[in-house]
C-alpha cells in the first residue's frame, strides 16, 4: 500500500476546518477526535467552515490528536455500525474480514497521519499545526456526543483487531504524533520527526 495514495482514496475532495471566529481559532475536526461535538458547535454558533484552497489562508491550525489504539477501536466500531444499517444483509466476520485485511478503507479509522495528509494538500508550507490531546476537547466545546454505536464489537474481535500485525507500522506513526501533543510545528517539521524517530515505520508507511 501507498499510504501518499490513501488521501485521494478515502477522503473527499472536501477538506473543511472550522472557523471558531470569536476566539480567533480554525480547528480541523478528524473523525473519531471529538469531530462531532465541534461540528455540533459549529452549528449552534454558526461557524464558517472554510474549505480546500481557503486554508491556504489560515496560519494556524489547531488539531485534536487521540490515543491511536482507542480511535481504531472506537472508529471500526463505527464502521461496522455504518455498514450493517446500509448492508444489513451482511454478517460481522465478513466486515471484520476486511477490516483486518484491507486496512484503512475508511475515515473513521484511517491512521491520524493519513488526515494529516489530506489537510497538507490544502495549507501552505509555513501554516503552523498545534496539535492537542483528546483531554484540551473542552477547551474548544462544551459538547460531548457519544455515538451510539461504541459497543459494537465484542472484547474477542477486538483483541483480535488490536494483534493484527498489518496495523503495526501505521499505529507507530501515529503514537508518534501523540507524542507531539502541546507542539506547534510545520507539516515537513512532524515529518521529518517521524522520520528521525521511526525511519523503519516511516519507510513502510510513506514510502
Amino acid at each position: 500500500m501507498i499510504f501518499n495514495q490513501l488521501p485521494g482514496t478515502v477522503f473527499s475532495s472536501k477538506c473543511e476546518i472550522i472557523n471558531m471566529h470569536d476566539k480567533n481559532i480554525y480547528i480541523y475536526p478528524i473523525f473519531k477526535n471529538g469531530s462531532s461535538s465541534l461540528k455540533y458547535l459549529a452549528d449552534q454558533m454558526k461557524y464558517k467552515i472554510i474549505i480546500n484552497e481557503q486554508i491556504k489562508k489560515v496560519d494556524i491550525i489547531d488539531i485534536i490528536i487521540r490515543n491511536p489504539m482507542d480511535r481504531f477501536i472506537s472508529g471500526i466500531n463505527t464502521y461496522v455500525y455504518n455498514t450493517l444499517q446500509d448492508n444489513p444483509h451482511l454478517d460481522l466476520d465478513t466486515i471484520i474480514y476486511f477490516v483486518e485485511n484491507y486496512l484503512f478503507l475508511n475515515r473513521h479509522y484511517s491512521p491520524q497521519l493519513s488526515w494529516l495528509i489530506n489537510l497538507s494538500q490544502y495549507t501552505t508550507k509555513t501554516a503552523i499545526l498545534r496539535l492537542h490531546g483528546m483531554e484540551a476537547l473542552d477547551n474548544f466545546t462544551p459538547f460531548h456526543n457519544k455515538p451510539i454505536e461504541e459497543n459494537i464489537l465484542s472484547q474477542d474481535i477486538i483483541l483480535r483487531l488490536k494483534n493484527n500485525i498489518h496495523n503495526e507500522m501505521y499505529l507507530r506513526m501515529d503514537n508518534l504524533l501523540l507524542s507531539l501533543v502541546g507542539k506547534s510545528l510545520t507539516f515537513d517539521e512532524i515529518l521529518k520527526y517521524l522520520k528521525e524517530q521511526d525511519p523503519k515505520a516511516y519507510k513502510h508507511v510513506l514510502s
